[in-house]
């Protein structure tokens, strides 16, 4: 299979093939998930962080590990539940060059290219409907999932990781731990949150998948997803989110005044 291209904004996939091939000289010629991880230690780790433990929880048990192997360095996994997939990861291992930060050298990374849960038992979300994207309600466990995500780098001997969340909500989730790399971007979303922390996040995340978020000068505004980060090497985060940083975001948000239409 060709490997897949990405459309990424701020950083640059540099090719070190050599570095990130199936890693067949210590694991036997044996395909490993992110080729560190066997299939049952990808399963111990989703037991670590209390994956497992959460969706038998919520009904979902037994439950079956599948893993694909898309490309040398894009591979999936999903758990099933009587053949439905109540969560599946794409992930993808490579090393990146950080525009914003041209002097750095290509760091590896950890893309989460994609990342959906889905509560098939409990399909409608009730009475307050599905987010954006959805086609069944999620799991409510991205605790349990960060978690997972930050083992994961850690296994793979990455020094962060990063996402582009599609929707709003997803940043959301995300922004528990991430923060966007460009920070007009980091002001945009924190802005969104400030004016209108009152609708809840799935009116947000409506509102401007139908254009009814307006900015001071009544214009719509859309979601444009950009690359979230996320350093576990201490020296890269301090490097990256500095005070400069910090000061151009809060800077940008005074710019920014949003209000929402209801529909």
């Amino acid at each position: 299979m060709s490997e897949k291209r990405f459309d990424f904004q701020d950083l640059e996939e540099i090719d070190f093939a050599d570095e990130l091939q199936g890693a067949t000289h210590f694991n036997d010629g044996k395909s490993r998930f992110l080729s560190t991880l066997t299939e049952a230690e990808l399963w111990q780790a989703l037991e670590k962080s209390q994956i497992i433990a959460e969706v038998k929880n919520r009904g979902y048990y037994p439950v079956k590990l599948e893993i694909e192997f898309l490309t040398e360095r894009d591979h999936r996994f999903y758990l099933l539940y009587k053949n439905e997939k109540i969560l599946h990861m794409r992930l993808r291992l490579s090393f990146f060059k950080l525009h914003r930060h041209p002097l750095m050298p290509a760091t590896r990374l950890l893309f989460i290219d994609w990342m959906q849960s889905r509560h098939v038992l409990k399909p409608d979300a009730g009475a307050r409907g599905l987010f954006p994207g959805q086609d069944v309600a999620g799991l409510g466990i991205f605790n349990r999932i960060d978690h997972f995500l930050r083992d994961l780098v850690v296994a793979t001997h990455a020094y962060g990781g990063f996402n582009i969340p599609e929707y709003f909500h997803d940043a959301l989730l995300f922004h528990r731990a991430f923060q966007f790399y460009d920070p007009a971007r980091e002001a945009f979303f924190r802005a969104l949150i400030r004016d209108l922390r009152p609708y809840g996040a799935r009116e947000i995340s409506r509102a401007l998948s139908e254009g009814r978020v307006r900015n001071k000068k009544g214009e719509a505004m859309e979601w444009h997803g950009s690359e979230m980060l996320i350093f576990t090497h201490k020296p890269y985060a301090e490097a990256i989110f500095d005070e400069r940083y910090h000061k151009d975001v809060e800077r940008k948000m005074r710019e920014f005044s949003f209000t929402l239409q209801r529909a």
